[in-house]
């Protein structure tokens, strides 16, 4: 493998992201005016993300397979092209098929996006800078959908069918600038002795390559990840469909607590998390993170019938979330050698995933029996992160006293 060099290309990179996650966020807002202004049944706000989330699952053990193979420009682009057209299913929708339908399809190709967007970050990376890099791009996914859920939120004042073709041109657009504008990675990563073959077109067999890097301290951490994700998952969505359920709001309240967020994100990350990498041993520093999610989603339970108490909570939640995202991410990267890093980013991405999967599905399941429920489900799956955290940093101390 050649010197690896970042730099200004990864600043153009990341300007790119910028772009294209704000435009991943901007059917959010939209999704319950589009299941109520179309008559569909209230469980599909956690039914259709739950579908995308699924197809993600299965195939981003894939995409960071072939990250090893291809050049991860290349599966930006595809991923991005694939993405928009499962969103012009989505928007086109007018039964419940065609909503699931269309979240499916973009599903495969976002796995592809987001699997070689973190590949790419790590494969171009010098070794010394790769932490701060993969926290960038962590924070400009999560600081730039939180504004692109502002944006969403506006555009769907003025239509639900003018949102997603705003959406469509700029995903599309974004992957055709990641195409022009990143390096080709070839020469920065290991390449496999053995040659792409067709049974490598198959999603299913590249799960069967977690025995060649799972440890169990890697598998705490993917662990954590999935449970923490049914958390995020639930309380998102439920909250976006509760407040305009119960509260009344249009898309544009969704929006400007989004927007609240990016700010408050952007300066958390910047300030705390950027500093936890740089500065302190991150696991055991992750787990007061875990704790600080925990917080918020307790008084959350106690506000279902307060709005702005409620909203606060939600936008405390999502500024801490924002920083434990990029932490999980870093501890899996550092877990992985070389030889091993592209799928272990497409193992991460998956497991992100399959938290999600049950996450938004038991929410929108469970929230025509009680409204109250999927927050209730939220809470319990950060408990429940949190303790498998204590028990992670405990395997860890005993780690490095071995040594």
């Amino acid at each position: 493998m050649k010197q690896k060099k970042s730099g200004a290309n990864l600043l153009v990179f990341f300007s790119v992201m910028v772009m294209f996650n704000m435009a991943a966020s901007f059917a959010h807002p939209v999704t319950p005016t589009l299941i109520v202004e179309r008559h569909l049944d209230s469980s599909m706000f956690g039914i259709a993300l739950a579908a995308m989330l699924t197809m993600m699952f299965l195939f981003a053990p894939f995409w960071g397979k072939m990250c090893s193979y291809v050049p991860t420009r290349n599966l930006m682009l595809i991923g991005a092209i694939g993405y928009a057209i499962g969103q012009y299913i989505f928007g086109s929708a007018v039964n419940e098929a065609m909503v699931v339908g269309g979240r499916a399809f973009a599903g495969v190709f976002t796995s592809a996006c987001f699997t070689a967007f973190a590949n790419y970050v790590i494969n171009v990376s010098d070794p010394e800078n790769r932490g701060q890099n993969l926290t960038v791009l962590a924070t400009v996914q999560n600081v730039a959908g939180a504004v692109g859920y502002f944006v969403g939120g506006m555009l769907g004042l003025i239509s639900v069918e003018f949102t997603f073709m705003v959406q469509i041109i700029v995903l599309a657009t974004g992957g055709v600038l990641f195409f022009f504008i990143s390096k080709d990675d070839t020469p920065f990563k290991h390449r496999p002795e053995k040659k792409l073959s067709l049974s490598d077109a198959n999603p299913f067999a590249a799960f069967f390559d977690l025995k060649n890097f799972i440890t169990p301290a890697l598998g705490m951490l993917f662990a954590i990840t999935a449970i923490c994700a049914i958390g995020q998952n639930s309380f998102e969505q439920v909250f976006n469909y509760y407040i305009k359920d119960y509260f009344g709001l249009s898309s544009a309240y969704n929006g400007i607590f989004k927007a609240a967020i990016a700010a408050t994100g952007f300066l958390a990350n910047s300030l705390i998390c950027m500093r936890l990498i740089k500065k302190t041993d991150t696991n055991i520093t992750f787990l007061p993170v875990i704790v600080a999610c925990v917080i918020p989603l307790g008084f959350a339970l106690l506000f279902f019938n307060s709005l702005w108490p409620f909203a606060a909570c939600d936008i405390l939640f999502f500024t801490v979330n924002t920083m434990r995202l990029p932490l999980m991410q870093n501890l899996c990267a550092g877990r992985a050698t070389p030889e091993t890093s592209n799928s272990v980013m497409g193992f991460y991405q998956a497991m992100g995933s399959l938290g999600g999967i049950f996450g938004a599905a038991f929410a929108g399941l469970i929230y025509d029996t009680n409204s109250h429920y999927p927050f209730i489900l939220a809470f319990c799956a950060f408990v429940i992160g949190t303790a498998l955290s204590v028990i992670y940093v405990r395997h860890y101390k005993k780690e490095q006293a071995a040594e």
